[in-house]
């Protein structure tokens, strides 16, 4: 009887013995899939900041290109009206005579337009003096 206690109680020492390690191994192995799964989320995290990094990258592009293209056209118009004044004015700056003539018209161009009241109310002292001259014959 004692022997088989012995041998029940080394028995159980084995089992127990190979049941902690088997626990032990168990948790060696869940601490390695633990492991894994944090480094496999965190590559997945920057691979999101990766791409959303390049969506604004790719929008900020697409919005560069196209303020780019705006500009260009609003050059392009500009150009337009240049050399289209261009095209105006060149005739009228061949000779001297006609650039003298172009910078006189210019001249009284200006005067009148900056003492435009002044050419309006004698336009109507005049008409008023030619109304009450008609009116006396």
């Amino acid at each position: 009887m004692s022997n088989l206690k012995q041998e029940l109680a080394s028995m159980e020492e084995k089992v127990a013995y190979q049941s902690d390690e088997r626990a032990r191994d168990i948790q060696e192995a869940l601490e390695s899939c633990q492991t894994r799964i944090s480094k496999m989320e965190l590559a997945q995290q920057q691979q999101q900041l990766v791409s959303m990094e390049g969506l604004d990258s790719a929008n900020a592009r697409a919005l560069i290109s196209k303020l780019i293209n705006v500009l260009l056209a609003v050059i392009a118009v500009i150009l337009v009206l240049v050399s289209t004044l261009a095209g105006m004015v060149t005739p009228m700056l061949k000779t001297r005579s006609r650039v003298a003539s172009s910078l006189l018209a210019l001249l009284v161009t200006v005067l009148l337009w900056r003492n435009w009241g002044y050419v309006v109310d004698a336009y109507h002292h005049f008409l008023e003096h030619y109304a009450v001259m008609v009116t006396l014959r």
